[in-house]
């Protein structure tokens, strides 16, 4: 009888881990991990779901992912993390996202003059830049996130 309890209550534990190990990676199940691509590389993953791990960070443009490689993509929609997951540089988040990469080119970039008399507003870039490749950004949508640490 005693067996029979505990073997029952083994069951139920395995059971159990088994469950809660696999909550989370069918969140990855069907991604594309991504680490150090190039934005070349990042272009034929476009509209494809991925897996990035990156720090969190609040730009103007609202909530981005800050990689190892430097490149950013941002959180489409998401204007802010959540209180907490972003302070400061020193204070950030790691997080693994996964979402479909989308891109856009919105960021607002300007060929900075030095006898225009107007403020410009926005991101300034030498002369000779390619406004259209200067305004490019990667974004994900459909997205979940796990914090890491």
């Amino acid at each position: 009888m005693i067996r029979k309890t505990l073997n029952g209550i083994l069951f139920l534990q395995i059971v159990w881990i088994c469950a809660c190990s696999t909550t989370n990676q069918h969140l990855y199940s069907d991604a594309i991990l991504v680490e150090n691509q190039t934005e070349e590389e990042l272009k034929l993953l476009v509209g494809k779901k991925i897996v990035v791990t990156g720090k969190t960070v609040n730009m103007k443009l609202g909530a981005a992912l800050h990689l190892k490689n430097e490149r950013f993509i941002w959180m489409d929609e998401l204007f802010s993390w959540p209180d907490g997951f972003y302070i400061s540089e020193k204070k950030s988040k790691t997080v693994k996202v996964t979402g479909v990469l989308t891109e856009r080119n919105d960021l607002p970039v300007f060929i900075h003059n030095e006898n225009d008399s107007l403020v410009q507003q926005g991101i300034p870039v030498p002369k000779g830049t390619d406004l259209k490749k200067a305004s490019h950004r990667f974004l994900l949508k459909e997205y979940k996130w796990v914090q890491m640490n």
